[in-house]
């Protein structure tokens, strides 16, 4: 930034304040959470459209530096998105100097985490001038790079004062390097996202079924919905016209939908073993029907193809499974356009090209029939685990950054 572009925006940071001061509202005596470990201050975006998971965040903080405490700004958080052993206290948001440098001198942090877009100026400006260090992460900056030429003055002076920006993509971080974040201080690191254990299986059963099922192309049907198992079979009896012993495994299934399972599979005329029977597939079965809804993590380890029900028509169906259980098991996947309650996994996904999208019954077939080459599978399956596991790096890193932080401020 220019030593101009400096002079304005400190000038407009300085009269945003000044008029916020004016405001001011006495308010009672700060007490910290009760412990003696190190207090970091946490302020979530008002009003954000979707609030980041803080429990794994706050979760990898308290690992790295077991008796943290926090004191939240701005909302409330909800309790069951905490740790539970987490010590911490709710302040509201501090808008004017005065305030927030009763925070200070009532709580003593280690440095102040903003999560998400909200730039709030008297509590980042308080924390730089009190050198206490101010760290920004899932922060998009897309609304502030859009505001007027006074706001922006305001919003430049702010970001100069933030000591690291760690951006989720590559758009966010050309918006805060446009702010006036320091080029030097802004990391692309990723997007904060759920992070899952993957599913178990009984490790004797699974070597058993390979050693059965070996050779054979095996993909799986996860908690389709009835139309989508009526598709499932067509394109598996397309697949086995050139793969002649393929075997399609159907699971996460409601009940009450087996017997017209079994009908559809007759009069398709295919073979079909019952996994309830206790029958393992024979190699003149084509369809395994596992109606135990428990053993998904087994399923998802065996099939090198995974098409996750309920995203590509509606139907009679359990609830669509979480598309990072097959994701963390080495599976390739296939979805349709239904988002359902995952739009924000399905965009991570497809943006890694780490699934595979259809649109109907045909590009179904044709996605089975593609991925029957295991070089296909393979490289969408690895796609696929890298964003599945991804999240956990990141949140690691922005553990780090914090713990960075607070030792340099001790």
């Amino acid at each position: 930034m220019s030593l101009a572009g400096q002079t304005t925006a400190s000038l407009a940071l300085w009269l945003h304040l000044r008029r916020r001061a004016a405001l001011r509202v006495e308010g009672g005596t700060i007490e910290p959470p009760a412990g003696d470990g190190p207090l970091i201050l946490v302020h979530v975006t008002e009003g954000g459209a979707e609030p980041p998971p803080l429990s794994p965040l706050l979760q990898t903080l308290m690992t790295r530096r077991p008796g943290l405490r926090v004191a939240f700004t701005g909302p409330a958080p909800d309790p069951s998105a905490l740790p539970r052993n987490l010590r911490s206290i709710h302040l509201g948001l501090p808008r004017d100097s005065e305030t927030v440098a009763e925070v200070i001198a009532g709580l003593k942090p280690r440095a102040l985490l903003l999560l998400g877009d909200q730039l709030p100026a008297a509590l980042i400006t308080g924390m730089a001038e009190a050198r206490v260090p101010v760290l920004m992460a899932e922060g998009r900056l897309v609304t502030y790079a859009r505001s007027g030429s006074w706001r922006s003055a305001v919003n430049r002076g702010l970001m100069g004062r933030i000591t690291r920006v760690l951006a989720p993509d590559l758009t966010a971080a050309a918006a805060a390097r446009q702010l006036g974040g320091d080029p030097a201080r802004v990391e692309l690191v990723g997007p904060v996202t759920e992070t899952r254990a993957p599913l178990s299986a009984n490790e004797a059963e699974r070597a058993a079924l390979a050693q059965i099922l070996r050779g054979r192309h095996v993909w799986l049907a996860a908690a389709p919905t009835l139309p989508e198992i009526r598709a499932a079979l067509a394109a598996h009896q397309a697949t086995l016209h050139h793969n002649h012993r393929a075997l399609l495994i159907l699971a996460g299934l409601p009940e009450f939908i087996i017997p017209e399972i079994r009908a559809e599979v007759e009069a398709l005329g295919l073979a079909a073993v019952l996994r309830s029977e206790d029958e393992d597939p024979s190699a003149d079965d084509h369809v395994l029907i596992a109606d135990d809804p428990y053993e998904m993590g087994l399923w998802y380890r065996l099939a090198p193809v995974c098409f996750m029900g309920g995203t590509l028509i509606a139907g009679p169906g359990l609830d669509p499974r979480h598309p990072f259980e097959p994701a963390a098991l080495g599976s390739a996947i296939i979805h349709g356009p239904i988002p359902g309650t995952h739009a924000a996994e399905w965009i991570q996904l497809d943006g890694a090209d780490a699934a595979r999208l259809v649109t109907d019954a045909e590009t179904l077939t044709r996605a089975v029939a593609d991925l029957t080459a295991p070089d296909q599978a393979a490289v969408l399956a690895g796609n696929a685990w890298s964003v599945s596991t991804g999240g956990a790096a990141v949140l690691h890193r922005i553990a780090d950054a914090v713990i960075d932080a607070m030792e340099k401020r001790a």
